[in-house]
């Protein structure tokens, strides 16, 4: 694992052009209450608001991460901390130094947002989440220069919660910007127990477990990934959406959730079982990959594997699908193919062929019994009368449309402390 987050650093040292310049920071002299050597330290003091409502314009999309004023950001070293970090006031946080066998850890009010930028950063820790988020209305986190975060230990937990992300929070997270993120862990990577946008920034994740895993929604808009997993690339439990950015995967399934849609992006799957998989973990949802653009490439191992499998349905309306595997599509429903370029082992075909013999040359075949309350033999949006053409699931479950990357997530509940 050490050799692994040795190649890590070489790669963020390689990829430097996504750095962003370190400005001048603002002074924490008057803001931070920190006393050195002590086993826990809380940043309390009065912080500006989570930026302005301005959002950054990147690639000509609406970055989610809005904009901060440095001098009014509260700059917090590291360095000057023993162990814990606490950060409990609403604000702009501009984090700093390396943290060694420690935390950075979010406990704030309910109410409350607040925007971490990550500017040349390194946290280890051998028991704990390096960045643990408990209690916030939002938070956001800005990826600027080369960071690094790593647990290659044990993860214990606090309470009843089982922080087993390198970064573990238990509300609505955004993570944008130009710099990089190297994390290494013996569970999974990025956890949030809510919904998760990533709008952009390089990140190169090397997990036991999940590379990122939430459990409402997973939106990727923007970024670079480099993902090596013991279990799945990125996973959710309901709605995954793909709008952009470059995705590659070496995992036992690449992208797992209840309901897929992939809009664009460079996608690049290597598999042991399945390539994508829309798996029934989510009532809210009908299981269904559907695709609307991007290219993505799966290359699937031996056996029993497939290169998209869906215990439900597969829509394919666009985008450049390219399998190399013994089963390219496996689904319990029905597979519609409107558009889009399949290539199947190097051979191109417009017909989506079920791993038990069903072949779809245009048009449906299969039969989904109608489970989650919706009519059978439809996907989720034509069951409510709502046509499947990109605009998102019926009853604005996920975001709209190829490139959109504004969603807004569902309030989170309410939070008490573990």
């Amino acid at each position: 694992m050490k050799n692994k987050m040795i190649k890590m650093i070489i790669i963020s040292i390689m990829m430097a052009v996504f750095t962003a310049g370190c400005g001048t920071t603002g002074s924490a002299a008057e803001s931070v209450a920190s006393e050195s050597n002590m086993t826990q330290s809380t940043i309390n003091d009065n912080a500006s608001s989570a930026g302005s409502s301005e959002a950054i314009q990147t690639n000509d999309e609406t970055s989610v991460i809005p904009e901060y004023n440095e001098d009014e950001a509260i700059t917090v070293d590291l360095s000057d901390y023993s162990d814990v970090a606490k950060i409990s006031e609403p604000g702009t946080y501009i984090i700093t130094g390396e943290l060694s066998d420690g935390s950075l850890i979010i406990n704030s009010g309910e109410d409350d947002e607040i925007q971490l930028i990550l500017r040349d950063v390194t946290i280890t820790s051998d028991d704990s989440a390096p960045i643990y988020i408990k209690s916030a209305s939002q938070v956001y986190i800005t990826v600027e220069g080369e960071n690094i975060l790593e647990n290659t230990g044990v993860f214990n937990p606090d309470g009843e919660e089982e922080t087993d992300g390198v970064i573990y929070s238990k509300t609505d997270l955004m993570i944008g910007g130009s710099g990089t993120l190297a994390i290494s862990s013996s569970a999974k990577g990025i956890v949030c127990k809510d919904s998760l946008e990533i709008s952009g920034g390089t990140y190169m994740i090397t997990a036991a477990d999940d590379g990122i895993n939430t459990n409402d929604m997973l939106t990727v808009s923007g970024g670079t990934f480099i993902i090596e997993a013991g279990d799945d690339g990125l996973h959710t439990d309901g709605y995954m959406g793909i709008n952009g950015g470059t995705i590659d995967i070496t995992a036992a399934e690449g992208l797992e959730a209840t309901y897929v849609m992939i809009n664009n992006g460079d996608i690049n799957i290597t598999a042991t079982d399945d390539g994508i998989n829309a798996a029934a973990k989510s009532d809210d949802y009908t299981p269904t990959v559907e695709i609307n653009g991007g290219n993505i490439t799966i290359v699937m191992g031996q056996g029993d594997t497939d290169g998209i499998d869906s215990n439900g349905n597969i829509i394919i309306n666009g985008g450049t699908i390219d399998i190399t595997g013994q089963s390219a599509y496996d689904y319990d429903g029905y597979a519609e193919y409107n558009g889009g370029t399949l290539i199947v082992n190097g051979e191109e075909t417009d017909t989506i062929e079920n791993q038990f013999g069903n072949q779809m040359p245009g048009g449906q075949m299969g039969e989904f019994p109608g489970g989650n309350g919706f009519e059978g033999n439809k996907p989720m949006g034509e069951a409510l009368g709502e046509p499947m053409d990109g605009t998102g699931p019926a009853g604005g479950m996920g975001p709209g449309g190829p490139g959109q990357s504004d969603q807004e997530f569902m309030e989170p509940g309410s939070q008490d402390d573990v």
